[in-house]
This record gives C-alpha cells, sequence and structure tokens, in this order.
C-alpha cells in the first residue's frame, strides 16, 4: 500500500497531462497567448467555448474539453448519488441493472429532459416494432 502521508492531489507532472492531449508545451501556451488576447477581461467559460474554435486552437480546445468534465467540487457526485439512492428505494426489486441505469441517468439529467415532448417521445416508441399493440 502507497503511503499518501506527503503527497498532495494536485502534485501531478504537466508532462503526462500533456501526452494525454497529445501536444507540446510551446503549442499549448502559444495558443493560449492568442487566445486571451481575443477575450474581455472578465470572461465566463461559455465566451471561452465561444471564442475558441478548435480548427483555430486544437490544443487549447482540448484542454477545455478535459477542464470542465472535472467536477468542481463534489455537490454534484454526491448530488447522483443521492438520487440514485431514492430511485433504487422506489425500485429496488423491479427491474434489471441496465433499465436502473436508464432511469437514474434520465434522473440525474432532468433539466435536460425535463424539455423533452412527452409526445414525441411516446410517438417514436409507438412506431418501433412491439409484440402488442400500443395504438
Amino acid at each position: 500500500m502507497e503511503n499518501y502521508e506527503h503527497k498532495k492531489f494536485y502534485d501531478f507532472s504537466t508532462s503526462k497531462l500533456l501526452n494525454v492531449l497529445g501536444t507540446s508545451y510551446e503549442s499549448l501556451k502559444a495558443e493560449m497567448m492568442v487566445l486571451k488576447n481575443c477575450l474581455a477581461k472578465n470572461y465566463l467559460i461559455e465566451d471561452l467555448m465561444n471564442a475558441c474554435n478548435p480548427s483555430v486552437y486544437p490544443n487549447v480546445f482540448k484542454l477545455i474539453q478535459v477542464a470542465i468534465t472535472i467536477p468542481i467540487s463534489s455537490a454534484t457526485c454526491e448530488r447522483s448519488f443521492s438520487s440514485m439512492r431514492r430511485i433504487k428505494n422506489w425500485l429496488r426489486t423491479s427491474m434489471v441493472q441496465s433499465r436502473f441505469t436508464n432511469l437514474s441517468s434520465l434522473y440525474i439529467e432532468r433539466e435536460l429532459t425535463n424539455g423533452l415532448k412527452n409526445e414525441n417521445i411516446i410517438d417514436k416508441f409507438a412506431k418501433k416494432s412491439r409484440k402488442l399493440d400500443l395504438l
């Protein structure tokens, strides 16, 4: 077992990150300097995403994609686990794992799924070939 007493979570080698991104430090730094000049002084991540054209700034674009997938805090993860606990209590004995996973994903991403129209989903489901006649 490793001794993590003197290690910190944020201690890592930038060369490993650059290898994962498939780029060099110099090219990434150059792209970041050019992109920085294109942005206002106080910018949001949305402004950064809009300004960062993947064909012009491919290395920075990859770095942004990695950065936005890492949760800032554990609140998002905790919310997901809390949601799963509520769903699992309700449906614990009546479903297989794949259905539970799909329902959990729908519940966790409910901000996205609330915008969907139920009629469109039902129509699409009804058009699939089934053994039972739905309509």
